[in-house]
């Protein structure tokens, strides 16, 4: 994965990741609503600096990770400002053990991307 992005805000293109420890046996019901989640962000298109994500699953655990490609740590926390988690919050509440979430920069990176 190259990056070569002239970012007008000055800063750099940062992975937001948000790992999920999911309650037992609402592994499926979590991916399913995560799922809506980001298919209703990408179909509005109104995230600027949002470069794309991915959701991913755990093989053998009830575990789940989301990441997101910014443009920008302040382009992330424009965001954060501007959407209403509150709603998809009460839906995952009760499915998940909890979450941890942090910013990281890509250092480095060898083939194609998953789609």
């Amino acid at each position: 994965m190259e990056l070569l992005l002239d970012d007008k805000k000055g800063g750099k293109p940062v992975v937001w990741v948000n790992a999920f420890q999911v309650k037992q046996g609402k592994l499926d019901e979590f991916m399913r609503i995560q799922s809506e989640e980001l298919r209703s962000f990408a179909e509005q298109d109104t995230v600027n600096g949002a470069l794309g994500s991915r959701l991913l699953r755990a093989s053998h655990r009830d575990r789940a990770i989301a990441i997101a490609l910014f443009e920008s740590v302040e382009a992330h926390q424009s965001w954060l400002k501007q959407a209403d988690f509150s709603a998809h919050y009460d839906k995952i509440k009760d499915l998940i053990e909890g979450a941890e979430g942090d910013y990281y920069t890509v250092e480095a990176a060898y083939g194609a991307t998953v789609e």
